[in-house]
């Protein structure tokens, strides 16, 4: 075995490489990660963490994926992944069995997934570090036995098959075009991991164990592992479980790097569901110096960085030809060194040719005359402020940083440094980078001859490609027109304090009429004279947040107002101001005082959540105290639709109207609206209703959407002193009136069906929702939210693992306080045939979780939630939410007080009770989604 222990042997290796220079060395390893390699090749690093207690992450990497199969092992890749699961190694139950019967669950605790160039399994068990042993002994087990059968293969089959049929759909279809067009001649289009479903039906036994034979091999796999652990002891079970497996030559790989044919190539992309249109010209490239973990490959990285955020900067800056949306840019590696800039344009209507021009012209500016020296500076700027940041923190990653950079380090190469490390090497190149640099790296991906022209138009719409030769001709005529210069980056203001506007002053203040102190919680109620009211929490939000949620009944479906209108109105109120202020103004106020607005309309809620970040050195506690409350009154009584803002949506809107439109989806959606409610009472705008629509009209919307009373849920540890003055002018004089009521947004009583025979896919997908009346306390929902997890468990076993039927499903449940009901909801997909016999063996596992319930797994649960109660008490977000839980409930904030006591909560009785609640008969509604008929 060898250890690499980096402060022992780093003399050694810099004396031993004198003849490298400094800059082809490989930048060296964070001190925290203990590297070694079996005598058999297979590569661990191990991080210990002990922030949190007995976690363990263990991640197995074969690089090998479905680019290395052979021409007749199409899909094998994937196949194996799931067969291998099956492995016995010696013992009566397979690994997986082994696993389920230690308690761990699939999906959670344990799981794998395949790549173009890589297999993953990944494992993380429920008692973390004192499972590490029996993790190792699965994975050997999974990796090297290769003792699953025939008749293994047989049932994991059709669970692949309902893999493949649950990724089928419009994004797949496109994707599967956009890979084919943008990866043309290489392996990649033809190995795609899932396969396809006549190699998945045809696999034998015989293909997958020759892909395992060839490709899992010691010496083509790292482990990684972050946790809890000692890393000798934990290495002393790698050599245990690992080490006996003896190495063997790996064969020679097909390559995962594009051919370059030095060509251009024209591809049509089109689909009778996708809304998508758009040119893009894809410039295809080898670019093997930035790629390798030295200090010059680094400098190349910056480079590239630089470039592309000028190209992109500079495109989003040019003004756009008629028929031309947006000009973006995309840069993506694959394999070993290739390299895809996408230069793309959103069209509108039949822009096509216009796009394709602007392309080819933007292209040609950049050539005749590069980016500009003030958007290097810039973006040098922000990285040295980026450095600087890093530098000023204390150098430690948390454990999902670790286990994010130990996966990079085994799949594409990073390795992992101390961040201080990763900053002073950046800081080493910055200024060595000149503008030069980046023109040359710009003009010779623009100047790529081996491209790639994808052509998108909505639906079926009429699309005629180009010609080689026309394009040719047309890029040809732009290289002799004389063209502007890019546009140059705006000069910065002089003074850019004077840019801010100044907060108008409330127009009238108002009064605190009564006051309620709950010590216990550390909350206070003030009532205003204005009828809103203030629920105060005395701590601030996380990292020192001042943080206000507002909450009134102004949501879309209010009776008497049009929902899509009122959607609207909200929108652009949220980003609006004062009378004269424009979208613009209102940002600006917003980022200089660092306050920072969203806005969530529901259908019976509108919720505004503010927050003022912590400490800026420019603001006293009582500055960001005023900003916060400023920034919410600004978004009521007084504020006015910016009317280019709602140009804006309104051309977007508009724009989406003229577009084909998807009879599926909107068929479905209805649908769906009208199975849940009794009937569809959602009317979108047609273009009528668009264009004659007006700014004043969205004002008065928003007036009475405004005049709804507030609670405002503020949590801030401030004197009652700075705060009270501050609710008296900014909030207690805002004109209130009287609540909106919301029409039923609800699922009706009763049970319904409705089959919809339109699918594209050959695929039933079943959705079926149901509701159970039941008062809402913090110990019901926490009940309901653990039987969730265990029905769903129960029906993936039952659907899954022993009928094969399905891939995926989800079962939600939930015990919801504004409608005062258990609301479940369960959808999978399947095949056809099958979806009957599915439902019913649903239905049979969901009335059976009852008896499920028993002490054992009654303790489990109780274990689970100690661990998440512990940190949810801990975290500000989650005790504002239960705060405002407590109050909508009660009128008060019992819940912060009691909520130790969810844990007691999961005790066997009620558990059973409730499981049978989960899902009611009498209210329930099945929609299923099926294949249409073949035309005639």
């Amino acid at each position: 075995m060898k250890l690499f222990i980096v402060g022992l042997f780093a003399p050694l290796f810099l004396c031993a490489c004198a003849s490298i220079t400094p800059d082809q060395q490989t930048m060296p390893w964070d001190a925290a990660v203990v590297r070694g390699t079996l005598d058999n090749g297979l590569e661990y690093r191990l991080v210990r963490d002990t922030r949190q207690k007995s976690r363990l992450d263990i991640r197995l990497t074969v690089k090998a994926g479905s680019v290395d199969e052979e021409e007749d092992q199409i899909g094998v890749a994937h196949m194996l992944e799931h067969l291998v699961f099956y492995s016995h190694g010696g013992q009566p139950l397979d690994a997986r069995s082994r696993m389920i019967a230690e308690g761990w669950i699939q999906g959670r605790n344990f799981n794998a997934m395949t790549a173009y160039d890589r297999t993953q399994y990944l494992m993380s068990p429920p008692r973390g570090a004192a499972e590490a042993d029996i993790a190792l002994q699965n994975l050997s087990t999974m990796l090297f036995a290769g003792d699953f059968s025939a008749d293994d293969l047989d049932h994991e089959r059709n669970v692949v098959i309902e893999e493949w049929r649950g990724g089928l759909g419009v994004a797949q279809r496109m994707n599967q075009q956009r890979t084919a067009s943008q990866r043309v001649g290489s392996r990649y289009p033809e190995h795609r991991t899932i396969g396809n479903e006549g190699a998945i039906r045809s696999a034998r036994l015989e293909a997958l164990r020759a892909y395992q034979e060839r490709w899992y091999q010691p010496d083509n796999m790292i482990l990684s592992v972050v946790g809890d652990i000692e890393p000798e002891q934990l290495i002393k079970h790698i050599e245990r479980w690992f080490g006996p497996q003896p190495g063997k030559p790996l064969p020679e790989r097909h390559a995962h790097d594009l051919p370059l044919d030095n060509t251009l190539k024209i591809f049509q992309l089109q689909d009778s569901q996708s809304g998508t249109s758009q040119v893009a010209l894809l410039l295809r490239m080898h670019e093997p110096l930035s790629r390798p973990a030295t200090m010059a490959a680094l400098r190349e990285r910056m480079i590239d960085r630089f470039t592309l955020d000028a190209l992109f900067t500079q495109l989003k800056r040019q003004p756009l030809m008629p028929g031309v949306r947006s000009l973006t840019a995309q840069k993506t590696q694959i394999g070993d060194y290739s390299s895809v800039l996408g230069i793309a344009a959103a069209v509108d209507g039949n822009g096509h040719q216009a796009a394709l021009r602007q392309l080819l012209e933007e292209l040609q500016r950049l050539q005749q005359y590069g980016v500009y020296q003030a958007d290097l500076d810039e973006e040098k700027s922000q990285l040295r402020g980026l450095i600087e940041r890093t530098l000023a923190k204390p150098e430690s990653r948390t454990f999902e940083q670790w286990v994010n950079a130990l996966n990079d380090a085994a799949v594409i190469g990073k390795v992992p440094q101390n961040a201080h490390a990763v900053a002073k090497a950046n800081l080493h190149w910055i200024d060595d980078i000149t503008l030069e640099d980046i023109n040359q790296r710009l003009n010779r991906w623009v100047s790529s001859p081996d491209q790639v022209l994808q052509l998108s138009a909505p639906r079926l719409t009429p699309l005629t490609l180009p010609s080689v030769a026309e394009v040719e001709q047309l890029r040809e005529g732009i290289r002799h027109m004389s063209l502007t210069p890019p546009q140059p980056r705006p000069l910065p203001k002089a003074n850019k304090t004077a840019e801010i506007r100044e907060a108008p002053a409330a127009e009238s203040s108002g009064e605190i009429l009564a006051r309620r102190e709950f010590a216990k919680e550390k909350v206070t109620h003030w009532q205003l004279s204005n009828g809103d009211r203030l629920v105060w929490l005395k701590r601030n939000g996380e990292a020192g947040r001042f943080v206000l949620e507002t909450e009134s009944s102004a949501g879309f479906m209010a009776k008497g107002m049009l929902p899509w209108r009122v959607q609207m109105a909200a929108q652009l109120a949220g980003e609006g101001g004062p009378e004269g202020w424009s979208a613009d103004d209102t940002s600006a106020w917003r980022k200089a005082l660092k306050v920072n607005v969203s806005l969530d309309q529901q259908a019976e809620r509108l919720r505004l959540s503010l927050s003022a970040i912590a400490k800026p050195i420019e603001q006293t506690s009582t500055q960001r105290l005023e900003n916060l409350l400023q920034a919410y009154r600004m978004t009521q009584d007084s504020v006015r639709i910016d009317r280019d803002a709602l140009d804006k949506v309104r051309e977007d809107l508009l724009s989406r109207l003229a577009r084909p439109g998807d009879d599926i989806s909107t068929r479905k959606e209805a649908a769906s609206r009208a199975l849940l409610h009794g009937k569809d009472n959602w009317q979108p705008p047609v273009s009528a209703d668009l264009e004659t629509l007006t700014s004043e009209q969205l004002d008065a919307d928003w007036q009475q959407l405004a005049r709804a009373p507030v609670t405002y849920y503020l949590m801030a540890d401030v004197p009652d002193a700075e705060l009270e003055p501050l609710v008296r002018r900014e909030l207690a004089g805002i004109p209130r009136g009287t609540g909106l009521v919301a029409q039923s947004t609800g699922q009706a009583p009763g049970k319904r069906r409705t089959d919809l025979a339109i699918a594209i896919e050959p695929r039933a997908t079943l959705q079926a929702q149901s509701f159970t009346e039941q008062p809402w306390t913090p110990a019901q929902a926490a009940r309901v939210a653990a039987l969730r997890e265990m029905a769903r468990s129960h029906l993936k076993d039952a659907l899954r693992r022993d009928a094969a039927g399905i891939y995926q499903l989800n079962f939600d449940s939930q015990l919801n306080p504004a409608s005062q009901r258990i609301e479940s909801k369960l959808v999978f997909s399947t095949d056809p045939a099958r979806v009957e016999e599915l439902w019913q063996l649903a239905r049979k596992t969901l009335a059976a979780l009852p008896a499920s319930v028993t002490e054992a797994n009654i303790v489990s649960l109780r274990v689970t939630l100690r661990k998440q109660e512990a940190e949810r008490r801990k975290d500000p977000a989650t005790q504002l939410q239960r705060l405002i839980l407590s109050e909508r409930q009660w009128g008060d904030p019992r819940y912060l007080s009691e909520q130790h006591q969810l844990v007691e909560a999961i005790q066997i009785a009620p558990m059973k009770t409730l499981a049978g609640r989960l899902v009611n008969s009498e209210n329930l509604t099945q929609l299923r989604l099926l294949p249409a008929e073949p035309a005639q």
